[in-house]
């Protein structure tokens, strides 16, 4: 007893608190993970020939990188809006939580996705950075609850406030 936390039949409770925080970490691994397909893709498209040109300069490379860009962008908002809730003093945020984490993954997947097109060959050459993402993010899926899960903790809070 004397190692109690919280009251008796807190634990639960106290349980799922500790998972909002744990969901954001994860969604905020995801946008770091995200944010480095970026980068390197960027780097990749301006110093890469194709019929003679930068890959940057190709219309179809350049719909890559903005849908890209998006992604990140629209991820980091969800991931900071999860942790800004917890920081005014939000006793629970779980809906922010769960959104957060299941965009950030669900994006970052896809972002680093199109960064294994951008890269070619060495986006699945083991050790390339692009590989090693991509092999990543599939943890980060599942870890404090899969996609699937996600979607009903947040339909249950959205109908729940509804």
């Amino acid at each position: 007893a004397s190692a109690l936390i919280g009251k008796p039949g807190d634990g639960f409770r106290l349980a799922m608190s500790v998972l909002d925080v744990f969901r954001s970490t994860v969604g905020a691994a995801a946008l770091g993970f995200a944010r480095r397909a970026l980068d390197e893709s960027i780097t990749r498209v301006a110093e890469r020939k194709l019929f003679g040109a930068a890959m940057a300069e190709l219309q179809m490379v350049q719909g890559h990188i903005a849908d890209m860009a998006l992604d990140v962008d629209a991820a980091a908002l969800l991931v900071y809006r999860a942790a800004w809730t917890k920081d005014i003093g939000a006793a629970r945020v779980t809906r922010e939580a769960a959104m957060a984490k299941l965009f950030a993954t669900d994006k970052a997947q896809e972002v680093i996705d199109k960064a294994v097109q951008l890269h070619g060959g060495d986006g699945v050459r083991k050790g390339h950075i692009i590989e090693s993402l991509y092999r990543e993010i599939r943890a980060l899926r599942i870890y404090e609850g899969a996609s699937d899960v996600q979607k009903v903790v947040i339909a249950r809070q959205v109908m729940g406030a509804a």
